[in-house]
């Protein structure tokens, strides 16, 4: 399938120097053979032997400027002008003595050869600096393999690169496609760069990297050597997409893994907190129905606020399952605006009794950057989760400022409890799901609150993490980014005094 074309072998190509060198070399070989024997005859006391030497070195520099052609257009010009010259009888180019002969010969052989070691030599030089080049292509491709986001990419514009073509693209054809390369092949573009190329054909170069995927090349044509280099290419191409499918097949797999584990941990973590919930609003309306029972007017009020209670229980549990679910696939999509904390502490502060919290918000307290309606949930879970761990201690919320630190400003929230209740060690392990601080009692929990706290929270640009609280229990530190002016909150007089 290889469309690179390589040089026959014969003569040492041109190429090995730039075309301007070789023009160069050719004017030189036609004007400095003549400049240095106009200056030989101003020097009457010359001979040939002297006039050889002279015109030998003008040979050899011809030689170094453009290699061995134009060298060779020296020599022979260099020749004749001395034949002409310097030669008896002068004036002519017939040669009269055998000996004068033999030593024009012998300056054009002497010529050639050294011009011919001269344009070697600069070849030499040449096809180290190009194996320099691929060593160095070669351990590029290295680097590429295993530092960079795009290696394909990055690949193919090294490549670009390198062979100095003007695109460069990597086609994949589906499996049980046609083996040409036409029109009717349904090659894939999988990865270019440059212009785009609409398929193989399209390109001057095509290298097969395996049976469904080639890379192609728009540009120069190639040398022998270059070819093998873009083999090298070829086959770093190979083992990047078998990286990336083996990166793709472990992330999928680790995705299946995590999937299994979500599964097993949520049937473990709910079975018990649906069923306990839901026995009791059997019993209760099953209470209520019962047509022997008679119940008082206070016992049917208790009956029902059970109910509800149960009800409540439920609804927080689905509400974390489904908010779960959002942050694993990703799917969560905040509306950020203005947002001042007083503003959203009324329907967060709804689960739990009001005396059994305090408030510390200065009144100049800048609006964050945030969702109001997820910012609600998030102090919520975490003003909740105190509660339960916490109770009877009261829960204080403290609200402040973080200067910038290479970043905007953020607004801090801290909900700090002096609970007795245990502590992990490393407090990250309490934002697990399904982490649940204790297994007893029946508020217990299903282990989410934190961990649905924290998704909404990165979700909104903010942070949430733990501390310990001097003198025992734990504090929750709240962060988000300072709205970009300080609204004013025209509720904050309102709600201190509802509360």
């Amino acid at each position: 399938m290889s469309k690179v074309h390589a040089e026959l072998p014969g003569w040492p190509s041109p190429r090995s120097l730039s075309l301007r060198r070789v023009v160069a070399g050719l004017v030189l070989a036609v004007v400095l053979p003549a400049g240095l024997q106009f200056l030989l005859l101003q020097m009457w006391h010359a001979n040939l032997t002297t006039a050889s030497l002279v015109q030998l070195t003008g040979t050899v520099g011809v030689a170094l400027v453009g290699g061995i052609w134009p060298a060779l257009l020296a020599a022979l010009w260099s020749s004749l002008l001395l034949n002409f010259f310097m030669t008896e009888p002068t004036g002519q180019l017939m040669i009269h003595d055998t000996a004068m002969a033999v030593a024009l010969v012998c300056f054009v052989a002497v010529a050639g050869a050294v011009a011919w070691v001269v344009d070697e030599s600069a070849r030499r030089a040449a096809r180290a600096r190009r194996a320099g080049a691929e060593a160095s292509a070669l351990n590029e491709l290295t680097r590429v393999a295993i530092a960079t986001e795009d290696p394909l990419r990055s690949l193919l514009e090294q490549a670009r690169q390198v062979f100095r073509a003007d695109a460069a693209a990597l086609f994949v054809r589906p499996t049980g496609g046609d083996t040409g390369t036409g029109e009717d092949s349904c090659w894939l573009l999988l990865a270019g760069a440059g212009p785009q190329l609409g398929s193989p054909d399209a390109a001057d170069t095509v290298e097969r990297v395996d049976d469904n995927t080639v890379m192609a090349l728009l540009g120069p044509r190639l040398t022998a050597d270059e070819g093998q280099l873009l083999k090298a290419f070829a086959a770093q191409a190979t083992a990047l997409r078998a990286r990336q499918q083996l990166m793709v097949s472990r992330l999928e797999n680790e995705r299946l893994a995590q999937d299994n584990l979500m599964r097993g941990s949520i049937l473990q973590a709910v079975s018990h907190d649906l069923r306990t919930p839901l026995a009791g609003i059997k019993f209760s309306v099953s209470s209520l129905l019962h047509e022997g029972g008679s119940f008082s007017t206070e016992e049917q009020r208790e009956l029902l606020q059970t109910t509800d209670a149960y009800a409540d229980q439920l609804g927080l549990l689905v509400e974390n399952l489904l908010d779960m679910s959002r942050i694993s696939s990703g799917s969560v999509g905040p509306m950020p605006g203005p947002v001042q904390w007083e503003d959203v502490l009324p329907g967060a502060l709804r689960g739990v009794p009001p005396e059994s919290v305090s408030f510390h918000i200065p009144e100049d307290c800048a609006p964050v950057e945030a969702d109001a309606g997820l910012l609600e949930r998030v102090i919520a879970n975490l003003v909740e989760n105190a509660d339960r761990h916490a109770h009877p201690s009261t829960i204080t919320l403290q609200a402040g400022e973080l200067p910038a630190a290479g970043d905007r400003p953020h607004g801090e929230l801290r909900i700090i409890d002096a609970g007795t209740g245990p502590l992990p060690e490393d407090l990250e392990e309490m934002f697990k799901p399904f982490q649940r601080m204790t297994d007893s009692g029946e508020d217990a929990g299903v282990g989410l609150g934190l961990a649905v706290a924290r998704g909404l929270t990165e979700a909104m640009g903010g942070t949430l993490h733990a501390e310990r609280t001097a003198g025992g229990g734990l504090t929750m530190v709240l962060r988000l980014p300072l709205a970009g002016s300080r609204a004013a909150s025209n509720a904050r007089g309102r709600w201190q005094e509802d509360r």
